[in-house]
């Protein structure tokens, strides 16, 4: 058996010895591995579900820039008009970044529960 490597007093590593034993397992190191992509896979997450609320906030808000910039007195006459001409085409975009979040939350929830079907 090879000889435990100890972990030298005030080790940027100190956080992984679980028991503090001085020495880092491999049982603690893969925990504490498994903890970080826990930890990152989460953050994803949130930053996911991040995007897709700005962009749900963005389809109520879009129309009613249109009527804003219609009514503005400074505004030019083919602003309004053009923020209509690419509405289809944005809402399009964005509904779809929004059904793919909903459509890739929903199978990764029954992926992980399963979907209470017997084998």
């Amino acid at each position: 058996m090879a000889a435990q490597k100890k972990l030298e007093a005030g080790s940027q590593y100190e956080h992984f010895d679980k028991d503090g034993d001085g020495v880092v397992s491999d049982e603690e190191f893969a925990l504490e591995r498994d903890m970080m992509r826990a930890d990152n896979e989460n953050q994803k997450e949130d930053q996911i579900r991040r995007m897709a609320w700005f962009a749900l906030w963005g389809l109520l808000i879009y129309p009613v820039g249109i009527v804003v910039t219609d009514l503005l007195p400074f505004s030019f006459e083919s602003t309004s008009r053009l923020l209509a001409d690419i509405a289809p085409t944005y809402f399009v975009s964005v509904s779809a970044l929004v059904g793919a979040f909903f459509g890739a939350q929903a199978y990764q929830k029954g992926k992980t529960h399963g979907n209470g079907k017997g084998k």
